[in-house]
């Protein structure tokens, strides 16, 4: 059965910061499968920062139990 995939979406004006945060997520997540990813600079509308921002987005499917596994068997 197919499972709807989960977004998760980083904004930052750094590319260091930017990474740092990705890298801080993947390590939390177990085993999650990553399916698309897109990253786009766009400039910001607020007038806080003249930096342009890069926005990460993340397709991903979280862990499947063995439950739900194709092939799984009961003794």
């Amino acid at each position: 059965m197919l499972r709807p995939l989960k977004l998760k979406i980083f904004m930052e004006t750094s590319a260091s910061a930017i990474e740092e945060k990705i890298n801080a997520w993947l390590t939390s997540q177990d085993s999650i499968t990553i399916i698309k990813t897109e990253t786009v600079v766009t400039a910001a509308a607020e007038k806080s920062t003249s930096n342009p921002w890069i926005v990460v987005t993340v397709w991903y499917e979280p862990p499947v139990s063995d439950r739900d596994r194709p092939g799984f068997r009961t003794a």
